[in-house]
């Protein structure tokens, strides 16, 4: 049996964590877009999912995980979501605070980027005046919005795990 979902995050975590919910409570994920998820019924507690963020990732890469006994389900927009059963143990993508610090800025380049695109195309649309022009700039004014607090969410993030690096450090 199948079931879809219509949800959308803007916190990675927090659908990350949602995902995992489902998967407990038996609905494995099999596959994503944009606010967009199909599961499929399973056994409850069976897998642990990850999402990454895989901009230039090499397939090399994917070929790692895949020895690792990492199941990409589902890859999307540069989004990737990961699966690995319970009884092998958790995972983690990312082990340690320096290369997740490295992977939130990664992140958060793409996303400055795509903030700045939305304000200034919502700025132009905007600005000239006629309906259709005014609802595209409406809109590029709500994802810049919803971008810019991913990037806020990441950078909260990302102090705390420098915070916490330099606590370990000394």
């Amino acid at each position: 049996m199948k079931k879809r979902v219509y949800r959308f995050f803007i916190d990675y975590e927090k659908e990350e964590r949602w995902v995992n919910d489902m998967a407990d409570r038996g609905w494995n994920l099999k596959k994503t877009m944009v606010g967009y998820f199909v599961f499929e019924k399973g056994t409850p507690g069976q897998y642990f999912y990850r999402n990454e963020f895989v901009n230039r990732k090499s397939k090399d890469y994917f070929e790692f995980l895949n020895m690792m006994n990492i199941e990409c389900v589902s890859k999307f927009g540069g989004w990737a979501y990961y699966r690995k059963l319970q009884s092998e143990g958790p995972f983690e993508i990312f082990t340690d605070a320096t290369s997740k610090i490295n992977y939130i800025k990664s992140m958060n380049r793409i996303f400055i980027l795509l903030l700045l695109f939305n304000v200034l195309a919502g700025m132009y649309n905007l600005s000239i005046g006629s309906v259709i022009n005014s609802s595209v700039g409406c809109l590029n004014v709500i994802v810049s919005i919803m971008v810019l607090i991913s990037v806020s969410k990441n950078e909260k993030r990302k102090k705390g795990l420098k915070k916490n690096l330099h606590i370990f450090e000394g």
